[in-house]
């Protein structure tokens, strides 16, 4: 099952399209990292991301989404950018007005 906030989220990394990635989120979005960091606001998001495109940004493909009310659960496998595959799982919450509020991203395995 596919779903416009995810497709347009994986486009937007896939491409490293740092506008079109945060057009996606709330200005007091958070973000919580597979380590644990969490980032408050738009402004850390973005200076995030931007590191993570500049550096190889790995490349997702979705395996499996599953849809609620205001949340979205994605398994990933993610490219990395020397050849490995990493399974990931990505959570989005959703505010009211359809933009990402709250996404904490996990790692299976370390």
């Amino acid at each position: 099952m596919s779903n416009p906030i995810t497709d347009r989220y994986f486009a937007a990394v896939r491409a490293r399209d740092i506008d079109r990635f945060m057009a996606l989120f709330a200005e007091d979005a958070t973000f919580v990292l597979p380590d644990g960091r969490k980032l408050a606001g738009a402004a850390a998001i973005r200076e995030m991301e931007l590191h993570t495109f500049a550096h190889g940004a790995p490349t997702p493909s979705p395996a499996a989404i599953v849809v609620g009310a205001n949340a979205i659960a994605v398994e990933i496998d993610i490219a990395l950018p020397d050849g490995r595959t990493m399974r990931m799982a990505d959570f989005f919450h959703l505010n009211d007005e359809g933009l990402i509020q709250h996404l904490g991203v996990y790692r299976q395995g370390s």
